[in-house]
């Protein structure tokens, strides 16, 4: 089981690395759409359009290349444990000489922390993407663009007694019920080529097609398929019996691991899977003022096929010859199962459909410019890591109320965070522009946050 914590550990690290970087689900690496609530889906045009709705690479302002700087989009949720928590229990006291101590958590803190969880259950969900390279090239017979994209996501639904049992042990009389547990992790890289084309309908309608095929490499998985897994403790006899039942999956590139076990990043690690994906994506600009598209994105798989594992256990067990403080390590140990090496497993991508609108009133604020209000639908297929079978809703505006600086606003509502809301702002030079966003500002108003989404995108045109 050493190699599975090594695996998950890495996978938590990598999302620290994006936070390092960068912090619900973000759509694509257009800070432009994070700003506005990620409702701009139908807005962006050229390499903001990535991942979001080939089409609309196709530009609207005459660009013929276009190379990107580095954008990235990032989030990281929960319905439990607020940061004001985390940091009031997990960060350590100040002692009396000023140094930082453990803080040791006592019957009330323990209770504390339980009362952060709204039900039975506790959900987590992180989703970042980075560009390494991207770029443009358009012409009136077709544009074409390419990328190669970095992504790690994840997926965690911990039991409440999961907590419970972690801060108060095996208790007499309870049932522990894990059977809601799920995870879904991962750190892909997709290298795509995107082609798109603008036709007319009737001579007059514009309409813009286009699809990107993508390269998946995968670099590392962690996933927990089925946790059916449950003990109880008589309260009399303190014998335990319980089922465990419960199948992981995992794969992960020796490349992580250096000396020591230590956590080692390489530009082009080896991949341990392979998969390809596929968006496509449709854009019409009904009149000057309303526009709307379509697009189905990262429809696909990945087949782990090297250094892949499986995890499973399926018993029924009853344990009554150890003390207390031993079995506590005993149910463990029945719980995590046994590893074994597998040929191979795969896992769909992170696929949805995504609906959006554009209404646009010109001459606001001045003569040649535009206020836009946007909304966008996105609808997940799965719960794999970073996407949601929940849908979401963002609705958003944008003005450029200071000459080359635009102002945008906008709230997303649905998934595990009923409503947050966006802020950005967008700078426009002749042949750059930088966009800066965040999908909840709470984080800059108090401590009391369990979410928070920031995007930083930029590129040069020619």
């Amino acid at each position: 089981m050493q190699m599975t914590r090594i695996i998950a550990t890495l996978l938590v690290l990598l999302t620290l690395i994006g936070f390092a970087r960068t912090e619900a689900q973000t759509i694509g690496t257009s800070a432009r759409m994070t700003g506005m609530g990620n409702s701009s889906a139908g807005l962006v045009r050229g390499l903001d359009a990535l991942n979001v709705n080939p089409a609309q690479i196709v530009p609207n302002d005459g660009v013929v290349v276009s190379l990107g700087v580095l954008p990235f989009g990032a989030q990281a949720g929960a319905d439990f444990m607020d940061y004001a928590t985390y940091n009031e229990y997990f960060t350590g006291t100040i002692n009396d000489q000023g140094k930082r101590v453990p803080t040791y958590l006592d019957t009330q803190s323990k209770n504390a922390i339980l009362g952060t969880f709204q039900g039975d259950v506790g959900n987590f969900t992180h989703d970042i993407r980075y560009s390494l390279f991207n770029a443009m090239i358009s012409t009136k017979l077709l544009t074409i663009a390419v990328g190669v994209t970095e992504r790690t996501g994840s997926n965690v639904v911990l039991p409440r007694s999961f907590a419970e049992f972690t801060f108060f042990g095996n208790e007499p009389g309870r049932t522990y019920d894990f059977s809601e547990t799920s995870v879904s992790s991962s750190w892909t890289r997709d290298y795509s080529l995107t082609l798109a084309q603008e036709f007319r309908i009737m001579n007059r309608i514009p309409i813009l097609i286009g699809a990107s095929l993508k390269l998946v490499h995968g670099y590392g998985y962690f996933g927990v398929d089925r946790f059916n897994s449950s003990f109880t403790t008589d309260p009399e006899t303190y014998q335990v019996s319980g089922t465990a039942d419960m199948v992981a999956q995992y794969a992960g590139t020796k490349d992580w691991i250096g000396a020591n076990n230590s956590f080692h990043y390489s530009l082009f690690p080896t991949p341990v899977g392979t998969g390809f994906g596929l968006d496509l994506g449709a854009h019409v600009q009904i009149n000057p003022m309303i526009a709307a598209g379509i697009s189905f994105v990262d429809l696909g798989s990945v087949n782990w096929n090297r250094r892949a594992y499986e995890i499973s256990a399926n018993e029924d067990f009853t344990i009554d010859y150890i003390t207390s403080d031993g079995q506590v390590d005993e149910i463990q140990s029945r719980l995590e199962g046994q590893e074994y090496p597998t040929s191979s497993f795969s896992t769909p991508l992170p696929s949805a459909v995504i609906l959006s609108g554009v209404v646009s009133f010109p001459n606001i604020p001045k003569k040649g410019k535009y206020w836009h209000f946007t909304f966008s639908y996105r609808q997940g297929f799965n719960n794999v890591a970073g996407n949601s079978i929940r849908p979401r809703v963002g609705f958003g505006t944008e003005i450029e109320l200071l000459y080359n600086v635009a102002f945008r606003f906008g709230a997303n509502i649905g998934g595990i965070r009923p409503v947050v809301f966006g802020a950005g702002v967008g700078f426009i030079a002749d042949n750059f522009k930088l966009d800066i966003g965040t999908m909840d500002i709470t984080p800059h108003l108090s401590e009391s946050f369990s979410a928070v989404a920031v995007g930083v995108s930029s590129h040069w045109d020619i």
